[in-house]
């Protein structure tokens, strides 16, 4: 009888051995799974970290693209090309970063598609980060329109200022050539029959065949050629080898004045310049 209560005991010592190390063996392994599966989450939420500090970093690069574009609009320095070149290299960055992270995205949903657990507190954050970069490519594409539309505007403002320069400088030109012209005005000197053998002059009116009476006067066909040119608003004189016997067409006596210098020359100084040339811009001195 003590025989066999010893060796019950023995039997339910081994079992309660057995049950014990296999205990053992499954606390073990809920701690490997509890230990797996916070590294999982750890991991999973380290990426979409990672992922969503990038993405604020394109949207600030974004921010300086739109406001950098946005002051080229209203301004006129640095060069377009410089600008343009600036704005085309952030895009680019921004563009290759965001295609990175489309890609992280992607392998992070495939991870949490495949995951034995799912847990959808990081499904959310998964979800959140694909709206953030679907919204980020959007802003990049529209950036990008701006650059083209920018470009398309500034070469047609180029071309309207352009045509509009060449314009002002032609009408700057007309101008120039018509106040060349009205300030132009024209003088010849010589004797009276020297001038009027020269078709210069003729003789008007009087009688016995305009020996008395008649009247000096410019001719209607004379050649011009034979007059000289003067700037009315630069110069004020002009020098008469010998001395001056008449004016014609006459002219108001306070507009001028006459000076003998030596060498037996007189000096016509124009004292009044618009008084005196608006009789006539062509005048004829006899000596």
């Amino acid at each position: 009888m003590r025989t066999s209560y010893i060796v019950a005991i023995a039997i339910l010592l081994v079992f309660t051995g057995c049950n014990q190390s296999e205990l053992e063996n499954k606390n073990m392994e809920l701690q490997k799974q509890l230990q797996a599966k916070d590294q999982y989450i750890e991991e999973v939420t380290s990426a979409i970290n990672e992922i969503h500090n990038q993405l604020e970093s394109t949207w600030a690069m974004e921010n300086k693209v739109i406001l950098q574009s946005l002051v080229r609009e209203g301004a006129k320095a640095p060069s377009h090309l410089q600008v343009k070149q600036q704005i085309l290299s952030r895009i680019s960055d921004i563009d290759s970063i965001l295609a990175a992270n489309r890609k992280k995205l992607s392998n992070l949903q495939n991870r949490l598609k495949n995951a034995a657990t799912q847990y959808a507190g990081l499904q959310k954050m998964v979800d959140d980060l694909k709206a953030t970069l679907e919204e980020r490519e959007k802003t990049l594409a529209d950036l990008q329109a701006r650059v083209k539309s920018l470009e398309s505007e500034v070469s047609e403002k180029t071309r309207v200022i352009i045509a509009r320069e060449a314009t002002i400088e032609d009408q700057s030109s007309q101008l120039n050539e018509r106040t060349r012209q009205m300030n132009t005005v024209y003088y010849v000197v010589g004797k009276k029959d020297e001038l009027k053998g020269q078709g210069i002059t003729t003789e008007e009116g009087g009688f016995l065949w305009g020996l008395l009476g008649s009247t000096t006067v410019l001719a209607g066909n004379f050649n011009a050629d034979l007059f000289k040119k003067m700037d009315k608003t630069k110069e004020a004189q002009i020098d008469v080898p010998g001395k001056i016997a008449e004016i014609i067409p006459k002219r108001d006596a306070g507009s001028f004045s006459m000076e003998e210098t030596t060498g037996g020359h007189t000096l016509l100084k124009i004292i009044n310049s618009e008084q005196f040339w608006k009789v006539n811009r062509l005048v004829i001195v006899f000596k």
